[in-house]
């Protein structure tokens, strides 16, 4: 960006000092030269022109300075995100490996469970056989239907 501003060169030289015509707006204003005319409306033209330049240059300056912040705007935003996602990919490791956990434990319970299980049925096996011994035996006069009984019971426990 330049920081002088530009110069405005005087064409006056080209014109000529003679009197030209007379400009007239009616009867109250006076004669102005033609020549005097044109070199302000060049001035004005030259001076819009130069404000029009020097208010670009600063549009295109609050332009690269607004970019340059949305940039680090977004750098900043991606860097959030990356420590973001490293976080969370932590918790997701983590997280796996206590899923892990307790898939194994939960296989080792249920084998421990099942092999309880059999235990537990070999148990009431070994204890219905106790019990069904110490019953007493049917005496001859009741025609033996207790023991009849006494083995159906035993036969529907050890199913």
């Amino acid at each position: 960006m330049l920081d002088h501003e530009p110069v405005l060169l005087d064409l006056d030289f080209l014109l000529l000092d003679e009197p030209e015509p007379a400009l007239t707006c009616g009867n109250k204003t006076p004669p102005v030269r033609v020549a005097e005319t044109r070199r302000l409306a060049v001035s004005v033209e030259e001076e819009r022109r130069r404000l029009r330049i020097i208010s670009n240059r600063e549009s295109a300056r609050r332009s690269r300075i607004r970019r340059r912040r949305q940039l680090e705007g977004l750098r900043s935003e991606a860097d959030r995100l990356r420590a973001q996602n490293r976080a969370v990919a932590g918790r997701l490791g983590r997280v796996n490996r206590s899923v892990l956990l307790f898939h194994r434990d939960n296989e080792r319970l249920r084998s421990e469970s099942a092999g309880l299980r059999r235990r537990l049925a070999e148990i009431r096996r070994l204890v219905l056989c106790w019990w069904l011994r110490r019953l007493p035996l049917p005496s001859a006069a009741a025609g033996g239907g207790y023991l009849l009984g006494k083995e159906l019971m035993l036969a529907s426990l050890m199913v």
